[in-house]
Order: structure tokens, then C-alpha cells, then sequence
């Protein structure tokens, strides 16, 4: 739940209003569910919409986003009234809820993604900063929370202590405002660099965000041709380390501690940078990960209307190239084993779009060449944009080249869907695109993105897949409607 109170001064007006992360429907005590969006998004939220019920409003009292709180709860510590803003904790320093002045939700909200929401006292400073008084901390009598945040009881994560890269970039703040008068003019960073696939979202996400408040990402330099390729209006800011290992060695607070330390203190100096990466789950959502990109870069995203599936393509391509033979490219390696397509059922998959003369060509897959198809390599953003256009077809798994080939080449699309949802990643379904999945109860998995068989049947591969005959069908549907291809 996320709660907030709404206080009028002229009238001493108290109202109370209780949310709850949207799971798909738009209703007005739901607010959007992204996985992209640090705590304080969420607070500025909560902000915008009790001001949107109660636009005379002089004070807001809104609880931490990383508890599950109700407005009633608010209302009975909140004790006797308002002397000033506030941070309000338990017997520790947790902030359990913040009491903010309605000048900070307009042209200071964008500074609220800054907060901690772990470090009252953090939290306390850079309000204070931006309000221009004292803001002070009060402790309820309340066991210490904090210590016990460790299972994400309302949907956040951390358990490689990822959110203790909030007090890092709240930090980063506090020392920026209180050395540059011009603070107020600095741009803000975006940092999510770490995959392909994280790159070209955020990039996506950026050509259709109205309200941004970030106009820089952080990007790894092995990606720093994605974002011109998607299109992006975030200014790519590069970093010159290795992309986070898959494997869970390094964990995501490390990583941006010694991201930080490489960008270096003139980047730090220039920039507030806030930490974008995944810190709630983001597939107990049924929205796609763009949309999630879109709110974390400030869209409020208030009806399905505005979501990528309710929207057509951005753009429509087709190959030029005849008919004869139909051409199909796969991409058939995801990030972790259980991602890739099972090698015996696109073996088979070969075997019969050959049978029906379809030539068939696989990205980075020489092991397949035995069974008739041509393996080629793609080095870069081009070079895949490249091979697409030489296709009438791309078929690819829940990764870079197949969110590449549809949402920014906008080809004609099959995608391959195992242990991940549809629906956080696809494209919208109709013309152009087709996904092919099993849907068994046990997607989206558990062990999507260790290096663990599957928990359910023990083996390397995902059960999940479509079978061949399945996705053989989908290619020739989807070419019949394209193309009018006959077999």
C-alpha cells in the first residue's frame, strides 16, 4: 500500500487517501507498478495525486514507499497536528513517514527521487536543502524496521542490499546542493546501464516520456551504440567498465559504488545521479518494461490508453528482398542458459521451415550449421539492423535483438517466450507481431537468471517454449499476413 494525509491550514482539513500498486487496471487509488523507479518516485507520486484530490492542500503526509502503510496509520501517529516539515521514524533512524510543505510537488518535485527513504536523518538534510527550513526527525515508539527489510514486504528488493545505493546518490545530492548555487540548473542521470536489452528500453521509453526529469543515462561503453540506434533523447554518458556479471559476483550496490568512482568526482560534481535499476519485481506487473522506463523518467501513465500496448507501432518496416526464398533470422541465446531455445526443438524447427524452402539464418549459432542453417555474427547496433533488413522475418527470444528488431526497426517480429511473461517485454500483438509461449503455471520462473536447472523437471532447458510445429506456424501466419506468402 502506499498512503498519504492532505492538510489544509485554512480549514485544518484532515483527509486521508490509501493506494495500492496498480496490477493493471487504472483505477484512481492505483498508481503504476514500476520496477525502474526508485522509492522517492513513488512518494512524488503519492504527492501528485493527493494534490490532484485536494489541489488547497498545505501539507502532505505520505508514508515511506518501502512499507506497507495505510492512511489511517498515518493519521494516528501524526499526533496532534504539524509544527513544520518532517521526518518521522521508528526507534532507529528508518524514515516510516515523510511531512512535506506542498512547494516542494512542482518545480523541486524532480530533487524528491533523491531520497534515501532509508536514512532519516539523510532525508531530513536534503529536505531541508530544498525547502529552505529546518526539517527535523521524530522517533515513534516502533521496533526498528530497517534491520528487517530484507524480503521486500511490499515488492521491493534487497537482498544484495541493491537499496543501499539509494543513500549513496541521497548523499551525492546533499553534498552537490550544498557546494554549487547553481545547483538547481543540474542535470539529472539516469543510472541503468547495465544489458543491452536496459539500454534500449530507456532509450525507447525516452522518445515517448512528456514530462522527463532526466535527460542523461549512464551507459556501458560495449552499449554506447545503442542509444542513437534506438533514437534516444537521453545524452549517453559512458562508462568504461564491464556490464554487471550475470552471475550475481558482483552485487548491484558494489557495482554503482565503483560506477560512481569511475565516472569520477567531476561527474558527480555535474550531475545528481539517480539509480535506476531493477528494485522490485518487476514481472508481478503485467505492464511492459518501456512503460515501467516511461514513469521512472516522470509520466504518471493514468489510463491503459497511454501504455505501449495500447499503442500502434512507432514504425512499420518490411524487406524488399522477393519472396523466393522467405527469409527468417533467429536469435536464440538469451542472458542465462535457461532463456536459450532448446537446441532439439530448433533443430527441428529447421527441418521443417527447410522443408518448406524457407532459409534460415542464426545470429552467433555456428553449432546449428549441421542442420541447414547459416550462422552470421552481429558486432554492433547496425550490423543487427543490418542482418534484420536482409530478412523477412525475425524470431528471437526475450532479448536485445528482438526488442530491437520490433520496437525500433519495426519489423515483422516473432517472439520466443520461456520463463519470462510476454507482457513485461513483447510487443503489442496485431500486425507485424506474433509471440509464441506455452504459458505453464510455472512462468513467470523462479530461477530465471540463475545458473540453475529448471526447478520443476531438472533440466538445462526451459519446458516452457513452444514447440517447433507451434512457432513454425506463427512464422508462416505472420508471413501469409505481411507478405501474402503462401508455402
Amino acid at each position: 500500500m502506499l498512503a498519504g494525509l492532505s492538510i489544509s491550514s485554512s480549514t485544518g482539513r484532515l483527509q486521508r487517501f490509501d493506494f495500492r500498486f496498480s496490477q493493471g487496471a487504472f483505477r484512481d487509488d492505483e498508481i503504476f507498478d514500476s520496477a525502474l523507479s526508485v522509492p522517492g518516485r513513488f512518494l512524488l507520486e503519492v504527492g501528485r495525486r493527493l494534490l490532484g484530490f485536494v489541489p488547497d492542500a498545505d501539507w502532505l503526509v505520505i508514508g515511506n514507499p518501502l512499507l506497507p502503510l495505510k492512511a489511517e496509520q498515518l493519521a494516528g501517529w501524526l499526533d496532534g497536528g504539524i509544527a513544520g516539515p518532517m521526518v518521522v521514524t521508528d526507534r532507529a533512524t528508518f524514515p516510516v513517514f515523510y511531512i512535506l510543505p506542498r512547494r516542494l510537488f512542482g518545480e523541486l518535485e524532480r530533487f524528491l527521487l533523491l531520497l534515501s527513504s532509508l536514512d532519516a536523518g539523510l532525508d531530513a538534510r536534503l529536505l531541508a536543502l530544498l525547502s529552505g527550513v529546518p526539517v527535523g526527525c521524530r522517533q515513534l515508539d516502533l521496533e526498528p524496521i530497517g534491520e528487517s527489510l530484507s524480503g521486500g514486504p511490499n515488492g521491493w528488493i534487497n537482498g544484495d542490499q541493491r537499496l543501499q545505493a539509494l543513500k549513496l546518490q541521497c548523499g551525492n545530492a546533499i553534498t552537490n546542493i550544498e557546494n554549487r548555487h547553481d545547483w538547481k540548473s543540474l542535470p539529472f542521470v539516469n543510472f541503468f546501464p547495465m544489458h543491452a536489452g536496459d539500454v534500449l528500453l530507456m532509450a525507447v521509453a525516452s522518445r515517448s516520456t512528456a514530462q522527463m526529469f532526466i535527460s542523461k543515462q549512464v551507459v556501458c561503453a560495449s552499449y554506447m551504440d545503442i542509444p542513437e540506434a534506438c533514437g534516444s533523447r537521453l545524452e549517453s554518458v559512458r562508462l568504461d567498465m564491464p556490464w554487471l556479471p550475470r552471475d550475481y559476483s558482483v552485487s548491484e550496490f558494489t557495482y554503482f559504488a565503483q560506477a560512481m568512482e569511475k565516472l569520477g568526482k567531476d561527474f558527480a560534481r555535474e550531475n545528481f545521479t539517480v539509480f535506476s535499476r531493477i528494485i522490485r519485481l518487476y514481472y508481478l506487473t503485467p505492464f511492459h518494461l518501456v512503460d515501467h522506463a516511461r514513469f521512472a523518467l516522470g509520466d504518471s501513465i493514468l489510463s491503459f490508453e497511454e501504455t505501449l500496448h495500447a499503442k500502434p507501432a512507432a514504425v512499420e518496416a518490411r524487406c524488399q528482398l522477393p519472396l523466393t526464398p522467405l527469409r527468417v533470422l533467429f536469435h536464440l541465446n538469451g542472458g542465462w542458459g535457461l532463456k536459450t531455445y532448446p537446441d532439439r526443438k530448433i533443430r527441428a524447427l529447421i527441418g521443417i521451415l527447410q522443408g518448406l524452402g524457407i532459409a534460415v539464418t542464426v545470429i552467433g549459432r555456428p553449432d546449428l550449421q549441421d542442420s541447414g542453417a547459416q550462422s552470421v555474427e552481429s558486432k554492433d547496433s547496425n550490423a543487427l539492423r543490418h542482418l534484420i533488413e536482409m530478412h523477412h522475418l525475425f524470431v528471437g527470444v526475450d532479448s536485445f535483438p528482438h526488442h530491437f528488431a520490433r520496437l525500433v526497426a519495426g519489423w515483422p517480429t516473432v517472439g520466443l517466450f520461456g520463463n519470462t511473461q510476454p507482457r513485461n517485454s513483447d510487443a503489442r500483438h496485431g500486425e507485424g507481431y506474433r509471440s509464441s509461449v506455452l504459458t505453464l503455471a510455472c512462468n513467470r520462473c523462479g530461477v530465471a537468471g540463475l545458473s540453475a536447472p529448471c526447478p520443476i523437471f531438472g533440466t538445462k532447458d526451459c519446458a516452457n517454449y513452444a514447440p517447433p510445429e507451434q512457432v513454425a506456424a506463427d512464422i508462416l501466419d505472420l508471413a501469409r499476413e505481411i507478405y501474402g506468402y503462401e508455402a
